[in-house]
């Protein structure tokens, strides 16, 4: 009997690329063995059970720290992707992406028209983030995390930004409110106020290696280029483009580093065929 000769799959690709791949053939040409490569030379080998552990404990764990709403991954393997791809010294994108005007929306069209416009939100991303490159979180409320390694992450934004605005009809449903571009509401003193329509705010960080010493660091550097975002009227993508110096992220006075972003590199697998650690970005 002639046997099919096992599968090669370089260590860096994903576990969900390999799964997938083994998905797609005939149980007849699948064998337990996985021959593990490195740049094209034998580095060792896997088996196919071991992987199929490895991927029901992702999806296990993915599912307890996913947003209820958007099933995206949460503050847990967000924080958890962003150390991952600190300490191995990838350069990428960090993106906070937050709705402007959204409570006054959410008190005149209900929280039913509010839940699906934040479910089109998490639909836009992750439909401009490439596969196994970038990811997508939901921290919670209106507010998003996109680490991006794309060389187009700029251009990606921006469309997501330009598909928002171009899907504000279909829940602003009142003529006259976006004739006007917003409503009139109440404050907490009761008097009339009028509230612009939503807008999405994007701030981006560019997250070169040893800028940064974990998400912690990142994350408040997040914070101050979203509130830049927010101070700028309709729907936005802010830069930030002081150069960080240290491992602290205390950003550097010099100017502008350019709007190209870092130098893409594979996203580091949240999970590869040598290093068994759990990805969320499935």
């Amino acid at each position: 009997m002639v046997m099919d000769p096992p599968l090669l799959f370089d260590e860096a690709r994903s576990a969900q690329d390999v799964a997938q791949i083994i998905g797609s053939l005939r149980s007849s040409e699948v064998c337990d063995t996985i021959i593990i490569t490195r740049q094209g030379q034998y580095c060792g080998i896997g088996f196919l059970r071991e992987l199929m552990a490895i991927i029901t404990d992702m999806q296990i764990r993915a599912a307890r720290y996913a947003n209820p709403l958007t099933q995206l991954p949460g503050n847990v393997p967000i924080n958890e992707q962003m150390d991952r791809l600190i300490e191995a010294e990838h350069g990428f994108v960090a993106a906070y992406c937050d709705l402007d005007h959204f409570k006054p929306y959410n008190d005149a069209y209900g929280y039913r028209r509010g839940d699906q416009m934040i479910q089109q939100v998490g639909a836009l991303l992750t439909e401009a983030t490439a596969d196994h490159e970038d990811f997508v979180g939901h921290v919670g409320g209106d507010d998003f995390i996109v680490l991006m390694q794309s060389r187009d992450w700029e251009a990606r934004l921006q469309r997501v930004i330009e598909q928002f605005d171009a899907s504000l009809p279909h829940y602003v449903t009142t003529a006259e409110h976006l004739a006007a571009g917003g409503y009139s509401g109440e404050d907490r003193r009761g008097q009339s106020v009028f509230h612009a329509l939503p807008a999405l705010s994007i701030g981006c960080v560019i997250v070169q290696p040893g800028t940064f010493a974990s998400h912690h660091d990142v994350s408040a550097a997040l914070s101050e280029a979203k509130k830049e975002a927010k101070r700028m009227p309709g729907s936005v993508v802010f830069i930030e483009r002081r150069q960080y110096r240290n491992s602290a992220g205390t950003p550097d006075a010099s100017p502008d580093i350019g709007a190209d972003a870092p130098a893409s590199a594979r996203c580091v697998p949240a999970e590869t065929l040598v290093a068994a650690q759990a990805c969320y970005a499935l």
